[in-house]
């Protein structure tokens, strides 16, 4: 089975309980994490430890990308950018010294997540944070990808992407959505975690890319659903 996860946000309970109800072998099914693991929930800490553990315990199997949040984070540490503090940095250090609290050990979790990849593929599918730019190869895409906007994205043609990827459909997370619908190209599964604008709509998915259905943590009803992949 081939699943993504993405727009995590903090959100670890909803995170372990995913991966649980799933059932996911990891020793033969493969994960992808889409980037923006950390700020606006409680828990960005725990999640970054958790995503970092699978990768390094299944490195042939879980796979983790780079967001925009991770990048803000990269900019802080490393050029003292403060527009990170603003978009749930603060928390996100407190909670990292909370749970990291040996500055070695600490460092360590920011400089991985801080340098993770913008895109990974495989036979099937190119997995990205928020898009693709058509006009440059895979393996040399501009770190601006991680923050290009859905009504971006979506405006490149059906043509001009599947060239880019060898007719693979690419699956993205980056703007929250309540349902996700596969338009033969692109497949947007951020489900809105600790961000949506309609509370009792946000949500944490586990993607199966394998069946075309999705499992959804409703955090405001603290109840998992499965659906179906809509596709037009």
């Amino acid at each position: 089975m081939k699943y993504f996860m993405t727009d995590v946000h903090g959100e670890y309970k909803g995170l372990e309980l995913l991966l649980r109800y799933a059932e996911i072998d990891f020793t033969s099914d493969q994960l992808v994490f889409g980037g923006d693991s950390i700020n606006r929930g409680r828990q960005s800490g725990k999640v970054i430890k958790r995503v970092k553990e699978l990768t390094e315990a299944y490195p042939q199997n879980v796979v983790a990308l780079i967001g925009n949040h991770e990048e803000m984070m990269r900019d802080y540490y490393q050029r003292g950018n403060v527009l990170w503090l603003s978009h749930g940095g603060k928390d996100t250090i407190r909670d990292l010294e909370k749970t990291f609290p040996n500055e070695k050990v600490r460092t360590e979790h920011i400089e991985w997540a801080s340098n993770l990849p913008l895109v990974y593929e495989d036979d099937e599918f190119v997995y990205t944070h928020a898009g693709l730019n058509p006009f440059e190869p895979l393996d040399k895409q501009s770190r601006d990808i991680i923050w290009m906007s859905e009504f971006d994205f979506y405006s490149i043609s059906k043509e001009d992407l599947m060239s880019l990827t060898q007719r693979r459909p690419v699956v993205h997370g980056h703007t929250p959505c309540e349902r996700i619908y596969f338009d033969g190209s692109r497949l947007n599964c951020d489900m809105g975690s600790n961000t949506y604008m309609i509370e009792e709509e946000r949500g944490l998915g586990l993607v199966n890319l394998t069946e075309m259905t999705y499992l959804v943590y409703r955090q405001y009803h603290t109840k998992i659903e499965k659906r179906e992949i809509a596709r037009f």
